[in-house]
């Protein structure tokens, strides 16, 4: 196996990780990585996981959904998983604090 794919294959074990009801930042979860990777890297891997993935647990370290920069209806979509899970937003569109992982 190569190095990408072990790589790719660690982002999704560590995504899946992630509970019911809460979320990550793509920073946060490159850096459970052995070796830690960027946010950016982390996000471009997420980018391409399939939906058996929790892919919209994954969001912005401001706690936005990034997502929105492919399109308003894939943000509508992960927020509409999220608050299926209990994830609460703030009145700017941002989750609240308290559902991040540490």
């Amino acid at each position: 196996m190569d190095e990408s794919e072990r790589l790719r294959l660690q982002i999704i074990r560590l995504a899946r990780d992630i509970p019911h009801g809460r979320v990550i930042s793509y920073g946060a979860l490159g850096k459970r990585c052995e070796p830690p990777i960027s946010g950016y890297i982390c996000g471009r891997i997420m980018a391409l996981v399939l939906d058996d993935v929790p892919w919209w647990r994954v969001v912005g370290k401001d706690g936005r959904l990034p997502i929105s920069k492919r399109g308003p209806d894939h943000a509508a979509r992960q927020r509409q998983l999220l608050r299926e899970e209990g994830v609460e937003f703030d009145e700017n569109g941002a989750i609240l604090g308290h559902f991040f992982e540490d």
